[in-house]
């Protein structure tokens, strides 16, 4: 089968590679299409320690068409993947909670950049009929996280205000239309003035264009010097600061990135004294992605699609990534 790889020599490269076969309890599915995140920049750079060569890709949507195993799915079914695959054997897992060792699909697993991939079969579900391949491919790591961050995380409440970082990615538009949903206010934050207008269409409220203004005076006049409740975070380092800054008192910074670097300072004494609260965050539990799924069957939940590669030029998608020239998701088409 064809596939993109990281080679040995840390090359990623588009050619041959063996088809896999599915083991006890494994689904193989025809990949008919694979969302890019940014944990695929980590791997591809070798910023993550993992085994050479690799597959990447977390987010599949797809074909079945072996199953080993007993199964009410079927062959030939179009599906999706959950990318969170939890131990199921941590005290976390037997009290129902989030896995303590979780495994991301396309991280130490083979990924979705090929033209077929082994699953486990309770990592399956039917396709939303009411989505494209593509659209598919492109909602369950960054809403999945978004739903477990905003709603989970954070209590993110009717009527509260959040302040979204990275509006433009995956995650942040899909932070939005969780907000969206829930009906909170939102100010969002973006580079470009152009950006600006495509967030604007997916739900933001207000959008804060941070290389033209000053980011905490533009929220304390958005809010009538309020500042806002929850601050939704996947940047790091380079915004850490300002969200401190734009959080009210008893307020709440929700982590689940830093793109920017992990390494920050910050003055413990304000949020002591306000009583504000920071949490770390990441991907959600197999009650969350069903119910991440449910809202988009629903047409709560609609993925926003930047642009559409070819797998063979899986390179030139990473470069736009990396760049951050995207508004959503950028999908590669098998």
């Amino acid at each position: 089968m064809k596939a993109v790889y990281i080679s040995r020599t840390h090359k990623l490269e588009y050619g041959e590679v063996k088809k896999p076969k599915p083991k006890g309890g494994e689904a193989l599915i025809q990949v008919k299409a694979c969302a890019l995140n940014h944990l695929d920049l980590h791997v591809t750079k070798g910023v993550l320690d993992i085994p050479l060569p690799h597959i990447p890709g977390s987010d599949v949507a797809g074909i079945i068409e072996k199953i080993n195993g007993n199964s009410n799915l079927k062959i030939g079914q179009e599906v999706i993947i959950n990318p969170s695959i939890p131990c199921s054997e941590c005290r976390q897992c037997n009290k129902g909670l989030d896995c303590e060792i979780v495994t991301i699909f396309g991280y130490k697993t083979p990924g979705g950049y090929a033209e077929y991939v082994t699953v486990p079969l309770e990592q399956v579900y039917p396709k939303p009929k009411n989505v494209s391949f593509i659209e598919a491919a492109a909602f369950p790591l960054t809403f999945l996280t978004a739903h477990h961050m905003l709603i989970r995380r954070a209590n993110l409440q009717k009527n509260e205000t959040v302040f979204i970082w990275g509006a433009s990615g995956g995650l942040g538009s899909a932070g939005i239309q969780i907000a969206k949903y829930l009906g909170t206010k939102i100010i969002a934050a973006t580079k470009t003035e152009e950006d600006a207008k495509k967030i604007k269409s997916i739900g933001a409220d207000h959008i804060v264009v941070y290389s033209k203004e000053n980011v905490v005076e533009s929220v304390i006049r958005l809010t009538n010097n309020e500042k806002v409740d929850v601050v939704f975070e996947s940047v790091g380092s380079e915004t850490w600061n300002t969200s401190l800054a734009i959080l009210r008192p008893h307020g709440r910074v929700v982590v689940a990135g830093t793109t920017s670097g992990a390494i920050t300072s910050q003055d413990l004494s304000d949020i002591y004294y306000y009583q504000q609260t920071i949490l770390g965050s990441r991907m959600g539990t197999k009650e969350e992605f069903e119910q991440v799924l449910k809202l988009v069957e629903n047409s709560k939940l609609q993925p926003t699609i930047d642009s559409v590669f070819p797998l063979k030029e899986a390179h030139k998608a990473l470069k736009k990534l990396e760049k951050s020239q995207h508004i959503g998701k950028i999908v590669l088409k098998i």
